[in-house]
C-alpha cells in the first residue's frame, strides 16, 4: 500500500467488445482509485458500462474482447502484467471478490449452497472439502444464515438468503476488495434494507473495501465514502460522498440527484431528456452533450479533459475549463 493508503489504482483502462456491428466501447479510458476500508459507489444508469467495468478489474471476461488495456495497480503490483493463470492465483478471490448481480442466477441449481462455498476454498487455497465445509457454515452463521442451510439446494432459499450466500462467498477468503454488482436489484424493499445494514456491519467489522455498482443514487448514498458518475463508459463526476450529494458538479450528476425524491425537503423532482447513446458509436465530443442542457459548440466537437476542483472533486466538463 503507497503513502496516501491507495489499495487500488485505476489508470486509462479501456475494455471493448467485437460484435457484428462493430466495437462496443464499454470501459472507455477510466480513471479511479479506492483507500483501504473505503467504498466507492459507481453510479449510472443502465447500459453505461458499470458491470464491464467491474468484471475488467476482477478479469472474468467474454471471449469477444476487441480491446482491453490500461492499469490496475493493487497494493503497487500492476495486475494487468500478470498471465490468467497467476492472476487466478494471486489475486481472483484471494484479495479481490464479486457478488454477482441475481443471486439466482448465479448459484448452481444442482449444488448444495455449503458445497458451491466450501469450492471457493477448495480452488483457491487448496483446502480439504470437510474443512472447507466446516468454513462455510462459519460464514453462513456470519451472514445471519443458520449453518443447517449448507445442505439446502439455491431453490429452497428465499431471494435474500441467497443474496446473502452470495456475500458469504465473497467473504470466505478474507479479500481485500469485494465488489458489489447492483446486489439488491432484485430483492424488495425490507429484504434490501437487511442486506445493506449486513455490508454496513461487515465494512465496520472487517474494514472491506467496496466497489459498489448500482443506479440507485438514494442506495450509494447509504455505504458510498465516495461517488463515482458513469455515463457511456467514461467517468463524468468523482467526488467524495458528503461532497457529491450536496454540490454536484457535471450537469448529468445533477440531472440524478434532482430526480431522487426527498422525504425532509418538497423539491420539484426533473428528469433527463432523452436516453443513453449507443455504446458502438457514441457521439463525438462530450458524450453527454444531446442531452446537455449546457452544451453549447465546443462540447460537440472535442472530449473534454478531468479537471481538479476541489480536493479529490474530479469532473469531465468544459463548464469548469478556462
Amino acid at each position: 500500500m503507497d503513502k496516501n493508503g491507495t489499495l487500488l489504482s485505476v489508470q486509462n483502462l479501456y475494455l471493448y467488445y467485437k460484435t457484428r456491428k462493430g466495437l462496443v466501447q464499454a470501459v472507455d479510458d477510466v480513471n479511479m482509485e479506492l483507500k483501504r476500508g473505503e467504498t466507492l459507489a459507481v453510479v449510472g444508469e443502465s447500459g453505461c458500462g458499470k458491470s464491464s467495468l467491474a468484471r475488467a478489474i476482477i478479469r472474468l471476461l467474454p471471449r469477444n474482447v476487441g480491446k482491453y488495456s490500461g492499469k490496475i495497480i493493487l497494493d503497487n503490483v500492476d495486475t494487468m502484467k500478470l498471465n490468467e493463470e497467476e492472476f487466478r492465483k494471486q489475486v481472483r478471490w484471494k484479495r479481490i471478490s464479486m457478488v454477482f448481480q441475481g443471486a439466482q442466477n448465479s448459484l448452481n441449481p444442482v449444488l448444495k449452497v455449503g458445497y458451491q462455498i466450501a469450492e471457493v476454498l477448495m480452488l483457491h487455497l487448496n483446502m480439504s472439502k470437510s474443512r472447507a465445509l466446516e468454513e462455510a457454515k462459519k460464514y453462513l452463521r456470519f451472514v445471519g444464515i443458520h449453518e443447517a442451510f449448507v445442505d439446502r439446494y439455491p431453490f429452497e432459499l428465499s431471494g435474500g438468503m441467497k443474496q446473502r450466500v452470495m456475500i458469504a462467498m465473497s467473504l470466505i477468503t478474507n479479500p481485500d476488495i469485494i465488489i458489489l454488482d447492483e446486489p439488491t436489484s432484485a430483492l424488495d424493499v425490507i429484504t434490501q434494507a437487511n442486506i445493506m445494514n449486513l455490508l454496513k456491519k461487515l465494512k465496520k467489522e472487517r474494514n472491506f473495501s467496496y466497489i459498489f455498482i448500482t443506479h440507485d443514487m438514494a442506495l450509494a448514498s447509504e455505504l458510498a465514502d465516495k461517488v463515482a458518475i458513469m455515463y457511456a463508459g467514461e467517468i463524468v463526476e468523482i467526488a467524495p460522498s458528503e461532497v457529491f450529494y450536496s454540490e454536484p458538479m457535471h450537469p448529468y450528476a445533477k440531472g440524478l440527484i434532482g430526480s431522487v425524491p426527498t422525504l425532509r425537503s418538497e423539491k420539484e423532482l426533473k428528469s433527463i431528456p432523452g436516453s443513453p447513446p449507443s455504446l458502438f458509436n457514441p457521439p463525438k465530443g462530450c458524450r453527454f452533450h444531446p442531452r446537455c442542457p449546457h452544451a453549447d459548440d465546443r462540447c460537440s466537437e472535442k472530449n473534454p479533459p478531468t479537471i481538479e476542483l476541489k480536493d479529490g472533486h474530479l469532473v469531465k466538463c468544459w463548464l469548469y475549463v478556462r
